[in-house]
């Protein structure tokens, strides 16, 4: 009741979800000039590629493109001239535990904005697709984004006693009713260089405490870090991190001008017809889709190939 009363609460909060408006501080900023696609498992090779060829296409101030993935650089073919392949090897979880695949993405994708060369980089995952590129500078210690509603501490709520990490009590940011969403992500080189490796080493100690009875997600670990590192967070609106799904599915429609990152939209034929003319009216599957696909446990997701 009295959180407002307590100085680290109103400094976290005063340093969370700022409009981009009002965000710059005078400080030195860095044009963002690579984009960095997670691509994990041979099922998502398809749409990562594409990702790159949308990025090619509508964010020509790019100078790289740059596909972190578990798959061989020759698994890729038709890649655009700007983009590379960087294969990382990750620990698999044991037998037993039912996310194994989606434990392994994030594992590379937490990791993947340190392969970016230049001094501004944006990670977005792989069934996004740059329709625009954003008018972003960025600067030190901040991380630019879209925000969705939900608090994050609730990934703890059903934890059996001694299984929820000790680090999460007294953090700001899982409790609040907004979070950063991961799936479109700006900041500056050195700036990833200081969160990735610890955020990687959360993720690991918050998943390996917990029970697999829910996917593992990168945005828990993500929101204590942010407090831990006093970073500030940039909203950057709902255009750069548009839910085709969510928004349009089920009804032929033609993308709005405004969108900037299209999140998801299936199938992947119908962005074909985007390249061709932006003014294509598409069809693509409801919202239920990508959930029902993408978070499947590893016993399912084999169930679903057979």
């Amino acid at each position: 009741m009295f959180k407002f009363l307590n100085p680290k609460y109103r400094h976290i909060t005063a340093r969370h979800n700022i409009p981009l408006a009002q965000a710059a501080s005078g400080a030195k900023t860095v044009p963002v000039t690579s984009v960095v696609i997670p691509c994990v498992g041979e099922d998502y090779i398809e749409e990562g590629t594409l990702s790159a060829v949308f990025a090619e296409r509508f964010a020509p101030q790019l100078e790289e493109i740059v596909i972190v993935s578990d798959q061989p650089a020759s698994a890729f073919t038709g890649l655009p001239g700007k983009a590379r392949v960087v294969t990382l090897n990750v620990p698999e979880r044991d037998d037993s535990y039912r996310f194994k695949q989606i434990y392994r993405s994030r594992l590379i994708k937490i990791q993947a904005p340190l392969y970016a060369r230049t001094e501004g980089a944006l990670i977005i995952d792989s069934d996004l697709n740059l329709l625009q590129m954003p008018e972003l500078e960025v600067e030190e210690n901040t991380l630019y984004s879209s925000f969705r509603q939900g608090k994050m501490i609730a990934k703890l709520a059903n934890a059996p006693e001694g299984k929820a990490p000790a680090y999460y009590q007294g953090t700001i940011r899982p409790t609040l009713e907004d979070h950063v969403n991961s799936a479109f992500l700006a900041a500056t080189r050195s700036t990833w260089h200081r969160l990735c490796p610890l955020w990687l080493a959360l993720f690991q100690d918050t998943w390996e405490l917990m029970d697999d009875s829910q996917p593992p997600t990168d945005q828990l670990p993500l929101a204590a870090l942010l407090d831990l590192l006093d970073f500030k967070t940039v909203n950057l609106g709902d255009w750069v991190n548009w839910p085709v799904s969510k928004r349009i599915g089920g009804t032929p429609s033609v993308i709005p001008k405004e969108v900037i990152g299209a999140h998801g939209g299936f199938p992947l034929s119908e962005w074909q017809k985007y390249l061709v003319s932006p003014d294509s009216e598409l069809l693509f599957k409801g919202q239920d889709y990508t959930r029902k696909v993408r978070y499947l446990t590893d016993a399912e997701k084999q169930t679903a190939s057979e």
